[in-house]
């Protein structure tokens, strides 16, 4: 079925390449986009004709997204995601994956919601998703999926909002037209307001593929024979990963125009020798430089976000007598928008990088949320930012020559807007700082509203859901004071008839019934 959508002229998909070349070539990206992106955009049409479609034709629109999704794509390591890279505790249980297809021939997208914990790492679990859409898409070119909730046997404890919103999130962020249905299979009565928690996150196109079934229906949506049997059909598939098996890439031609391609062929090259540029919480500890060499940061430990706006501002000066280069990183790039995130710093020079949490994320509990600054000598003080743009491309992560420094993400009310001296950064914490290792960051005591427009939808959820709890204790309750009540009339009529008949007395207020 797929989303209602506007016809895509050609005419249109080549405007939208048009202005895509054009600003690459006038005004390139810090980091040059992935060749396999470029290679979408300049001899594909597919992806050009979904940004169009999600967007109603708006070419202004759909140009922005395109930009954006090639920055998050580039950034997530998107394309060069495998499992190597993925939580394998969580990728091998089988509470997500793909298998089988819907009535139109698209790739069931599957999550067993019984199957998870809300003590879950979401960034982990979204990571799964996107390596699933990924190789999916791959296997079969820019495929639309079908996502299906297995809600079987779930309840209050297994039921997570917050997981729910970062998956619609990420389609409708990243992957336009991606989805042909969203099935909702077997929901439990005591869920129905996840229903409408659901259909506020979705875009208006979509909430029409939202679909709500049970064995009864499921195949509307689902061959019989498609189905697992515990959907109620004939399909006996018992999960088990099987890794990937990559094809290579045909060899693109050369041109002699375009220098850009050739750039990103030597950069794919580069890469597959050296260490991943996207970190993890498991190796950003083993890049940490102590000393300040050449970069000297302010603050120097903690990126302070403000906690009214989510901002920061982070301060970097050049301590050295020749030019450096700078890049920045960060554990969970999905989260934080980063402006700029490398460049040139001449001496005894700063520059201010400033550092946004978007609206539909949160900090990680536990102080998992880090950033890495790395410094390295530029080549010259001529050097422009495609040269900075190349040095970085071919560098290493774990080069002998480049100094690192590890801050920790915080909210901190007394850090202004995220900078301050680094008296600020040991100072007292702010409630909000002070809370966060939690998993969400409460700020209602210091006045600060939700910006999610979805946690009233959840709160919302949460309320019906202990008025359902409530109302059944009531009945209970009700049930229980009945039945007493009969009881004791029971037991009086029965006592008032043997006192009559005990004592030969005939009562002209009460006769009891005579026997058969």
């Amino acid at each position: 079925m797929g989303i209602k959508v506007k016809e895509v002229t050609p005419g249109q998909i080549e405007e939208l390449r048009e202005r895509f070349n054009s600003k690459y070539a006038s005004s390139p990206p810090p980091e040059p986009f992935h060749p396999i992106d470029i290679d979408r955009i300049r001899n594909d049409h597919v992806w050009l004709q979904r940004f169009l479609e999600m967007h109603d034709l708006d070419m202004d629109a759909s140009f922005t997204k395109l930009w954006e999704t090639c920055i998050w794509r580039q950034s997530y390591g998107a394309n060069d995601l495998d499992e190597s890279k993925l939580n394998q505790e969580y990728l091998k249980e089988g509470s997500i994956f793909v298998h089988s297809t819907d009535g139109d021939g698209k790739p069931l997208l599957v999550f067993r919601v019984n199957l998870h914990k809300k003590t879950k790492n979401l960034d982990e679990l979204i990571r799964i998703v996107v390596y699933w859409v990924e190789r999916t898409q791959r296997e079969q070119h820019m495929t639309q999926l079908t996502i299906f909730f297995d809600m079987a046997g779930t309840g209050l404890a297994t039921m997570d909002l917050d997981f729910v919103k970062r998956i619609v999130e990420t389609f409708k962020q990243y992957y336009p037209n991606t989805l042909n249905y969203i099935l909702v299979f077997e929901l439990a009565w005591v869920l129905n307001a996840a229903f409408k928690v659901i259909k506020a996150l979705l875009p208006p196109k979509a909430v029409e593929i939202l679909k709500m079934i049970s064995k009864k229906d499921i195949t509307q949506y689902i061959p019989k024979d498609n189905c697992l049997v515990s959907w109620g059909g004939g399909d006996s598939y018992e999960f088990s990963f099987e890794p990937e098996v990559r094809r290579l890439p045909a060899k693109a031609p050369a041109t002699a125009t375009t220098t850009d391609d050739d750039q990103f062929a030597d950069r794919k090259v580069t890469f597959a020798n050296t260490a991943p540029m996207v970190l993890k919480e498991s190796n950003i500890g083993e890049m940490h430089t102590p000393s300040e060499g050449m970069l000297r940061l302010d603050p120097k430990d903690f990126v302070n976000f403000n906690s009214k706006n989510a901002e920061a501002t982070l301060n970097l000066k050049s301590i050295t007598s020749s030019a450096i280069t700078y890049k920045i990183q960060t554990t969970s790039p999905e989260k934080f928008r980063v402006r700029p995130r490398c460049g040139i710093i001449q001496p005894n020079q700063s520059a201010a990088i400033n550092i946004w949490l978007k609206s539909e994320h949160q900090l990680s509990g536990e102080n998992k949320d880090k950033f890495l600054v790395m410094a390295m000598m530029a080549p010259g003080p001529e050097c422009g930012s495609t040269d900075v743009s190349d040095l970085w491309r071919n560098k290493a992560s774990n080069a002998a020559d480049l100094e690192q420094h590890r801050l920790v993400c915080r909210f901190d009310d007394k850090s202004g807007s995220g900078g301050g001296g680094g008296s600020s950064v040991h100072g007292t914490k702010s409630d909000c700082a002070s809370k966060a290792s939690k998993t969400s960051v409460d700020c209602k005591k210091s006045g600060l509203k939700s910006r999610d427009p979805a946690e009233a939808m959840a709160r919302q959820l949460a309320f019906t859901q202990n008025l359902q709890y409530v109302t059944l204790a009531l009945l209970l309750l009700l049930f229980a004071g009945f039945g007493f009540l009969m009881y004791q009339q029971l037991g009086h009529h029965g006592s008032t008839c043997g006192h009559h008949s005990s004592h030969g007395h005939k009562s002209t207020a009460y006769t009891c019934p005579k026997r058969k």
